[in-house]
């Protein structure tokens, strides 16, 4: 080998392998490597440096056809199936065209013929390096893409054991002057244990992507209340808003077509409404089966309020957030005002959410409100009245 030629190193420290039976050639190259500030282990024969490789990661390994050419190709074949990651450089005054085809197709990504000069033998560890990281960013793609995927299929567990144990409480809508019992919003629920209320459940169905199942299965069990037995009573129906452009509202394929007046779907003032043909086509189909349309939790500004009105809604019903300490809080009786004026002046009905505590409940009658619910009324129950 040429001696050493003083120049910057090209890589980084690495920890590095050389597999080279003759003392002289190893020497020479664990001199150029070394100096070049890299940590060099070394073995004689393809057996001890698999033992070596076993124990220990290496970032290159250089290895010589060296005796029986047999041997390095085995030792090249063992390193890609054991550690795909580490790429070789043969060094080698042996190679033929078989040799090196065997040797590309086991991962070889250099060849040095002796005697090796000292810029070469670091450039094909530069190259070396650079393959390295290629291929360990590849193996983070793949086992990120596993966990992921296992990751996924987990919770789709979850959410499946969940949804299979879903059912229905209802809580009851009071007519705020007398009294009486209009309505009850159906509001889901789940006896899998991971899952304490619906707010947790349905943000595990949208990070899965699989809201429209939840939906139509509300619409099921909402639909065997009325195939039960008749039903004079009205139901608030928590739809998520995408069902707007889905095509399955108001279809023959919506179990609750045949109880449409007797249906309140509610859309939160959160969601971002859709446009176009398809969802004005849905509007004009629920219309026309007998639907109503409420606005929910509501508690943003009415100026926010205003882009809700493009679905017409027949209520609005203003969020807990809003009602609770109503009595307590000029700006929070001021904006309910200003719901009520904007829904009366549309001939929309507005219901007040979340009513704890009596003060609250003739704060929202006095302001207006049409309608009241919230635990001081009705608890949500799996039976009603």
């Amino acid at each position: 080998m040429t001696a050493l030629i003083a120049m910057p190193p090209q890589v980084k420290c690495s920890h590095l392998l050389v597999v080279e039976p003759d003392s002289e050639a190893r020497r020479a190259i664990v001199s150029v490597l070394s100096a070049h500030g890299h940590r060099v282990d070394v073995s004689t024969d393809p057996e001890q440096a698999s033992a070596l490789m076993e124990s220990q990661d290496y970032d290159v390994v250089f290895t010589d056809l060296g005796g029986p050419a047999a041997e390095a190709m085995d030792l090249a074949a063992w390193i890609r199936v054991r550690h795909p990651t580490t790429p070789v450089v043969l060094v080698t005054s042996q190679s033929t065209v078989d040799s090196v085809l065997l040797a590309v197709n086991d991962g070889v990504v250099a060849f040095l013929g002796k005697p090796v000069q000292a810029d070469h033998l670091l450039n094909a560890l530069g190259r070396a390096v650079d393959e390295r990281q290629v291929r360990l960013a590849a193996r983070r793609r793949i086992e990120d893409r596993y966990v992921r995927t296992r990751h996924h299929e987990a919770l789709s567990h979850v959410f499946e054991q969940a949804l299979e144990h879903l059912y229905m409480v209802y809580q009851p809508v009071i007519r705020a002057r007398t009294a009486c019992t209009v309505g009850y919003e159906a509001l889901l629920r789940t006896t899998a244990p991971r899952f304490s209320g619906a707010g947790p459940f349905l943000k595990l169905a949208e990070e899965l992507g699989r809201l429209t199942e939840v939906d139509d299965r509300v619409r099921a069990l909402l639909a065997g209340q009325f195939e039960d037995k008749p039903q004079w009573r009205t139901f608030f129906v928590n739809v998520h808003i995408d069902e707007l452009e889905r095509g399955l509202l108001a279809t023959d394929r919506d179990p609750l077509l045949p109880y449409g007046s007797r249906i309140v779907l509610e859309f939160s003032q959160a969601d971002e409404i859709p446009d176009g043909p398809d969802v004005q086509a849905t509007l004009a189909r629920l219309r026309a089966a007998g639907f109503r349309i409420a606005v929910g939790d509501i508690a943003a500004t009415t100026a926010t309020l205003m882009r809700m009105r493009t679905l017409a809604p027949d209520l609005y019903k203003i969020g807990g957030v809003v009602v609770r300490g109503c009595d307590r809080d000029e700006r929070k009786r001021r904006f309910i005002s200003e719901v009520v004026e904007m829904a009366h002046a549309e001939g929309a009905l507005v219901v007040a959410q979340g009513i704890e505590r009596p003060e609250e409940h003739q704060v929202s009658v006095e302001l207006g409100c049409d309608m009241v619910q919230g635990f001081l009324l009705g608890i949500p129950r799996s039976v009603f009245d």
